[in-house]
């Protein structure tokens, strides 16, 4: 007998998060109606988030008519005739948690199906009420205090200089931008960098003043050969404007309340690819193994990048598909991590290496991550509280039709990695911008999300005008791929077990962990750091300063 004969192979496809199933074929018509059907699954994902389970199923019946799925739909019409009153509501949540994305894990309240708890994946589903109840009460306590306070603030005015707590007012600033593009003055550097802040710790809600303010470390900056300006004190990069505008805008009334990126292998490809492996995993040896694995990478080929939430040619798009492009090249081994950081062949169990006769499909993707919001007494004081994102995992199985099944559930060794990745992240994003980068972008969404969904903004006065969908400020247009290539890799255990890798997302809603109680605390401590932030005693001009310490 032939030594490659005995070897056993199994073939891993890693896919990115996907918000549907993958059933893009080539024609025009398909492509539009995935599209549709996308957009249906995530209303009603944001509909079931609301407590309108009705319209949830409404969505989830017309995403899978557009997607031919009559099974689903059937399902969902059963339903969508009872009304309002559904005989099962474990049923409906089923499906649910099978037709949208991430997985879900449900705990019901009550038995008459009208608000549920928040899961330890921090996906919420609720009635209004529920989100209601976790709005801090407004308590104007400790403004007095504040007047004293701001007289021995710092009044240091170089926003050079390095700051521990670094304040800006997002309605002095939009006011200061507005000024500017009536002027027809083109925006200058400091407030391209935001007051040279590169890490959101706090946010602030002054009701007497009529500011909304964020708070971090700020300090002088550079630009890197990517165009980014690198804060010189801790050499992450500054926020952007335009970010800030466009996740104001997401986040807003009429915003779309949540932005995600994928990255999918086309369905004809994948059944493709499907078929080759079975058709010549006979002739996988140790010897041929980098030749198999380039022929797979090719035959993949070209991916789908799909975002959603925000625009494609947005500077945010540009960020969350670079870093999850990345995520994935680090878990098949392609980009280096740092150290303690594994691929997902570093991982693998004996009997993993071993592999199956089956093509499996992993599943990475990112998502909010802060162990909690901070809430002090008074609801004037937030402060974000742990690692902004976190990487999650799933396993789902390949049939020959190309089509991806999830399983609700993760091997030892996916899961690990997913771990691994969020242990890590704060040493990724010290020696890669891409990943502080977006660790920007998720504190923005989470400002955002408090500020224009939670209350915050009428709470302080301020209906945004310039920075508003309709207003007058265009943030710049940036070159987002709407394909990437396949990225893959292999790995040989044993001289014999050979492992191939197929690498293909991120995911932004912000009211999953608002909606949690267990992570929306309440902090006494933090109401002197909202008086020592407090704008009282400022140049009402001035849209930043630095807090007294």
């Amino acid at each position: 007998m032939k030594a490659h004969s005995m070897l056993r192979t199994s073939l891993t496809l890693l896919i990115a998060v996907t918000m549907v199933s993958a059933t893009v074929v080539g024609q025009d018509s398909a492509a539009e109606a995935f599209l549709k059907a996308g957009e249906l699954q995530i209303q009603a994902r944001l509909s079931a988030e609301q407590g309108d389970f009705p319209a949830a199923v409404r969505n989830i019946r017309s995403a899978a008519e557009l997607t031919g799925d009559r099974q689903t739909a059937q399902r969902a019409g059963r339903m969508a005739g009872g009304g309002s009153s559904f005989a099962d509501f474990t049923e409906i949540l089923t499906l649910i948690q099978e037709q949208t994305s991430p997985p879900a894990r449900w705990q019901l309240i009550d038995q008459e199906g009208g608000a549920l708890s928040v899961s330890y994946q921090g996906v919420f589903i609720g009635s209004p009420a529920v989100l209601a109840s976790l709005v801090p009460m407004n308590d104007n306590s400790g403004l007095m205090a504040a007047a004293e306070f701001a007289r021995r603030a710092n009044h240091n005015t170089d926003v050079c200089e390095p700051s521990e707590l670094r304040l800006v007012s997002l309605p002095r600033l939009e006011a200061h931008v507005t000024a500017l593009l009536e002027q027809g003055v083109s925006v200058p550097e400091d407030v391209w960098a935001v007051a040279g802040i590169s890490r959101i710790e706090y946010l602030f809600v002054f009701p007497d003043s009529g500011d909304v303010v964020i708070g971090g470390p700020a300090g002088n900056w550079v630009r890197d050969n990517e165009d980014r300006r690198i804060s010189v004190v801790n050499n992450r990069p500054t926020l952007h404007l335009d970010d800030l505008v466009t996740l104001t805008r997401t986040f807003s009334r009429d915003g779309s309340g949540f932005l995600m990126c994928t990255i999918d292998p086309k369905k004809d490809q994948v059944a493709a690819l499907q078929d080759f492996v079975s058709k010549n995993r006979r002739s996988l040896t140790v010897q041929n193994a980098p030749a198999f694995t380039q022929e797979l990478e090719q035959r993949l080929g070209l991916q789908n990048v799909w975002v959603r939430g925000v625009p494609q040619d947005s500077r945010v798009a540009s960020v969350i598909v670079e870093a999850d492009y990345r995520m994935k090249e680090i878990g098949v081994g392609r980009r280096q991590g740092p150290e303690g950081m594994k691929s997902y062949f570093d991982l693998l169990s004996r009997s993993e290496q071993r592999g199956s006769a089956s093509m499996d499909a992993l599943r990475w993707w990112m998502d909010v991550g802060y162990d909690a919001v901070q809430v002090a007494p008074n609801g004037q004081v937030f402060r974000l509280s742990g690692n902004a994102v976190r990487c999650l995992a799933e396993d789902q199985v390949v049939n020959a039709g190309g089509d991806r099944t999830g399983l609700g559930k993760a091997t030892k060794a996916n899961a690990r990695f997913a771990e691994l990745f969020t242990e890590h992240l704060p040493q990724l994003a010290e020696a890669d911008p891409v990943f502080a980068d977006l660790q920007n972008i998720f504190d923005l969404s989470m400002v955002s999300a408090l500020t224009h969904s939670y209350g915050l903004a009428p709470k302080a006065g301020w209906v945004p005008t310039t920075f508003a969908a309709d207003g007058s400020y265009r943030p710049g247009s940036v070159d987002v791929p709407t394909e990437l290539m396949t990225a893959a890799h292999h790995h040989v255990y044993s001289g014999r077990h050979i492992v191939i890798q197929v690498a293909g997302g991120v995911r932004i809603s912000a009211r999953e962990i608002l909606s949690d109680k267990d992570r929306t605390l309440e902090a006494p401590e933090l109401t002197p750091q909202g008086i020592a932030a407090s704008p009282i005693g400022q140049n009402a001009g001035r849209w930043w300063w630095d807090a007294a310490r």
